[in-house]
């Protein structure tokens, strides 16, 4: 009678434990059902596009130095993406390529402190002058493209980057990353 009572518990145990979530590998790349772009495409992405403006401002070299401002990357896809992982993985590369990013949507709250730590009730005394301006803008946004292909729909969702000099507002540098999926069939995901 016990043996068969731990029988039953042995196998309501494991039972218990494959039906439990699995941790999974990082390093894999998987495609979302979606059809939307994957934590790791985004961050894959953002990595070699910083990279490439890394690349041209050694190739065109700033004297008073690089100043980027980084606007919040648009999505224009039916899904939603995680751009505030792409962007937060975009400026880490250029810093680590020694590209600095100026918030300029914090720059009035700079200047409030700024003000504030000149009116003597402060122990420090912050410098109006050092404040930065950029000398470039990076926009970026996400579209997709769905079309048919030998009879299956293919998702293409495409990350559109460029910088613009603010001086000139001339774009002086445009790339793009694309990745293309089969559409899933049925309720999941994109579909037409």
């Amino acid at each position: 009678m016990k043996q068969i009572l731990f029988s039953f518990l042995l196998v309501g145990f494991l039972f218990q434990c494959s039906s439990s979530p699995k941790r999974l590998d990082n390093a894999d790349d998987y495609i979302s059902d979606s059809g939307g772009l994957t934590s790791q495409e985004l961050v894959k992405a953002a990595d070699k596009l910083a990279g490439q403006i890394g690349e041209y401002f050694k190739e065109n070299p700033h004297e008073e130095g690089v100043f980027v401002a980084h606007f919040p990357t648009r999505n224009d896809t039916s899904e939603q993406i995680q751009t505030e992982l792409f962007d937060n993985a975009f400026v880490s590369k250029l810093i680590k390529s020694k590209i600095y990013t100026v918030r300029t949507k914090t720059r009035e709250q700079s200047l409030n402190e700024i003000q504030f730590s000149l009116s003597g009730l402060t122990s420090n005394r912050l410098s109006i002058g050092k404040l930065k301006s950029p000398n470039f803008f990076v926009r970026c946004d996400i579209n997709e493209n769905m079309f048919t292909s030998d009879g299956e729909k293919i998702v293409e969702q495409s990350i559109n980057i460029e910088l613009v000099e603010v001086e000139t507002t001339i774009a002086v540098w445009s790339e793009k990353v694309s990745y293309r999926k089969l559409a899933v069939r049925g309720n999941k995901g994109v579909s037409w």
